[in-house]
């Protein structure tokens, strides 16, 4: 046994160093939902603490669904640069940026449409209802650059440029943590913006995010070559549909696991006291958050292999 591990120690060195960077980016993502709990419990109370959770039930689905969408270019992305086809991956990024752009419009209106609807007849106390329908707002506006980063994102990782999407999801993580207590304690005579406060410093992290990392794709020397025959309005169907066969089922499968593990721990409990029930909530985000590390460990490991 450990001397197979000696003869493959070469493999697990190399798929480490390409999925640990994917790891830690892909679980930025959910713990910028973990930040803010943080932030609000900590400057605005409990009323504005169950308004968080609330919200973050209903935008995980939507966030888990738009990763899984991306998902679908890396693998192809991969393949095709595997065979020196750099044409190939440069259409493929486009339709990419497509799909995700449309993708990011119908899950806002899902969430616009269909969360904040729900929110108002699942039994939850009103006060808290209103409480978190500017920050689930705030949080599906930002569903738009987030799904736009990941299509960048994930083209550089097919290619395997995997620390630099890392620095970036690192770095925004920590600029939003700055930004939300900016806006929620009401400094620099900025006033205080409350929970909605939090989310916008959400939205302005992710459209930074989704700039930079554009500007490092489109801009930096390792992709020059792809980017020669690079273009916004380079969409065609049979692209659209590879990418999509591979990404709709990931995003489904992760919709249902995140679906499962939010009954498991009864997430939304409106018979519930407030204490009690930001105890529940409370222990419900740091076993999710959790349980996306591994999912993404695994997820992150056969993307490197």
């Amino acid at each position: 046994m450990f001397q197979n591990i000696k003869e493959r120690k070469t493999y697990y060195i190399s798929t480490l160093a390409l999925a640990g960077p994917v790891i830690i980016s892909q679980l930025g993502h959910t713990l910028v939902q973990t930040s803010d709990t943080v932030i609000i419990g900590h400057f605005l109370g409990k009323i504005s603490l169950a308004a968080s959770s609330l919200a973050h039930s209903m935008f995980m689905l939507v966030l888990v669904f738009g990763l899984g969408i991306a998902y679908g270019l890396t693998p192809l992305i991969a393949q095709a640069n595997g065979k020196g086809n750099k044409d190939e991956c440069a259409k493929l990024l486009s339709n990419s940026i497509w799909i995700n752009f449309f993708s990011g419009i119908m899950l806002f209106c899902g969430v616009y449409y269909g969360s904040m609807y729900a929110m108002q007849h699942i039994g939850q106390d009103p006060v808290v209802v209103e409480e978190a329908k500017p920050y689930l707002f705030m949080l599906s506006m930002s569903i738009f650059p987030l799904m736009l980063f990941n299509a960048f994102k994930q083209f550089a990782e097919g290619l395997g440029f995997t620390k630099q999407a890392m620095r970036i999801t690192i770095w925004g993580n920590v600029l939003n943590v700055i930004l939300a207590i900016v806006f929620v304690k009401g400094m620099f005579g900025i006033p205080s913006l409350g929970i909605a406060g939090v989310g916008l410093a959400t939205l302005i992290d992710r459209i930074l995010m989704l700039v930079v990392m554009a500007t490092y794709v489109l801009r930096s020397k390792h992709f020059k070559n792809y980017m020669e025959s690079f273009s916004f309005f380079s969409v065609q169907g049979k692209r659209v549909k590879a990418i999509l066969k591979i990404g709709t089922p990931v995003a489904f499968q992760y919709v249902f696991e995140c679906q499962c593990l939010r009954r498991s721990f009864a997430n939304i409990r409106s018979y519930r006291s407030f204490g009690a029930s930001l105890s529940q909530r409370s222990l419900d985000i740091s076993i999710h958050d959790l349980y996306d590390g591994h999912r993404y460990f695994c997820c992150s490991h056969n993307q490197g292999r």
